[in-house]
């Protein structure tokens, strides 16, 4: 049983008025802090967006097209982080996708749109 389900429970049994007062303060504030909870970012997302916002002045910054590595070791974010980043940016139509030759391979670069 959460404790919200418990203060519900207590106001559905109108044991008195002085418990249906508390029990509708204790469910107002849940609620209250609930509203914070959803307009707050939480830090994962505030570090993704830190990760976003890097790779996309990089690429804004610089012409042309860069492949993962290169932008990692400019921003100093993994390559990992760097491809989510993009993953992300190419959703939200920022940047480019575009595949180069690089050697005897072929790698996926990235470029603002």
């Amino acid at each position: 049983m959460t404790t919200r389900d418990y203060f519900v429970a207590v106001l559905n049994a109108h044991i008195s008025d002085e418990m249906d007062t508390v029990s509708q303060e204790f469910i107002a504030k849940m609620d209250a802090r609930n509203e914070k909870r959803k307009s707050a970012d939480s830090k994962a997302k505030q570090a993704t967006q830190a990760r976003r916002d890097a790779v996309l002045s990089f690429l804004s910054g610089n012409d042309g097209a860069f492949v993962r590595d290169d932008i990692a070791a400019a921003t100093g974010l993994t390559v990992g982080q760097v491809t989510a980043a993009c993953k992300s940016l190419l959703t939200d139509g920022a940047i480019t996708k575009t595949e180069i030759k690089v050697e005897k391979s072929r790698k996926m670069a990235y470029s603002a749109a």
